[in-house]
């Protein structure tokens, strides 16, 4: 009786040896792979369309930003930030708001530009606004990451 079950058991574990690393490898093989900071193209067309450029327009962080207008949409700016070093804050979302946040908590009328990631452009949802306040807010934490205020756009 137990005879039977020990040759199952081990043609299960036999198969197992091959099936296990076989769908291990093909996992691995299947990543995409993720370039540093340093190999990171910018969305920002040519120097000519840069509206404003900045390395210090956030309060906590280092993160390079640029505001650009393409020739093509004269009334739309869009910004592309870039940061040197990885923000260690878990699902960053790009924020932008008329009026700065209060605390760790955004305002009502805050709009969802995007999910921040270093040197994708996002078009800035102005309403003939032409200052505000990007917002990286972090929807895991539910918390306000860092904030930049930015003053009169052409």
């Amino acid at each position: 009786m137990i005879q039977p079950l020990r040759a199952a058991h081990r043609r299960a574990f036999a198969g197992l040896s091959v099936v296990l690393p076989t769908i291990l490898l093909i996992g691995l093989g299947s990543r995409t792979s993720q370039r540093g900071a340093d190999v990171l193209i910018p969305d920002v067309p040519a120097p000519k369309n840069v509206v404003r450029e900045s390395s210090n327009l956030w309060q906590n962080h280092p993160i390079h930003t640029t505001l650009y207008r393409m020739s093509d949409r004269s009334q739309e700016i869009d910004v592309v930030l870039q940061s040197a070093e990885g923000l260690n804050a878990p699902d960053l979302l790009l924020y932008w708001a008329a009026n700065a946040p209060e605390g760790n908590v955004l305002s009502e009328e805050a709009r969802l530009v995007g999910s921040f990631k270093t040197g994708k452009a996002f078009p800035l949802p102005l309403n003939g606004k032409r200052t505000g306040y990007l917002v990286l807010f972090s929807s895991a934490h539910k918390s306000v990451f860092d904030t930049a205020r930015v003053e009169k756009l052409p």
